[in-house]
């Protein structure tokens, strides 16, 4: 399995944008799923999520606009945590479903060979 994505740190870039610093670029796949779980961001409670702020994901930063740093520990902190749970469970889920069709393709794999040895065998068998 590959080693799940982490936010590591906070940084502000000279433009002003929050900057989530993490411990690994982001496949497309798990890029998808952070987009498809922030899209569908639901206030926890009473506070707002600024679902507007997130701006894209670039290498290994998820960049943020239009929003200061206490903003963002408000309205975002938590559902970019929570997205980031997801998009990891996401790939782990992936991973998991490739993994087993794999074992299953080499099982399938051994069992056909072993049925071509048994067929090679039969076919020496003769008849008299």
């Amino acid at each position: 399995m590959s080693t799940p994505i982490a936010a590591e740190g906070l940084d502000v870039d000279e433009h002003g944008h929050i900057l989530v610093q993490l411990n690994g670029t982001p496949s497309e796949e798990w890029t998808a799923a952070f987009r498809e779980h922030w899209g569908k961001a639901e206030p926890p409670g009473a506070t707002p999520i600024k679902k507007d702020a997130l701006s894209h994901i670039a290498g290994k930063a998820i960049v943020f606009r239009g929003i200061d740093v206490d903003g963002w520990v408000e309205q975002c902190k938590r559902f970019t945590q929570d997205s980031i749970k997801y998009a990891n469970d996401y790939m782990r889920r992936v991973e998991a479903e490739r993994d087993a069709r794999i074992r299953s393709r080499i099982t399938t794999s051994g069992k056909d060979r072993g049925l071509e040895a048994e067929r090679a065998k039969a076919h020496k068998v003769k008849f008299e």
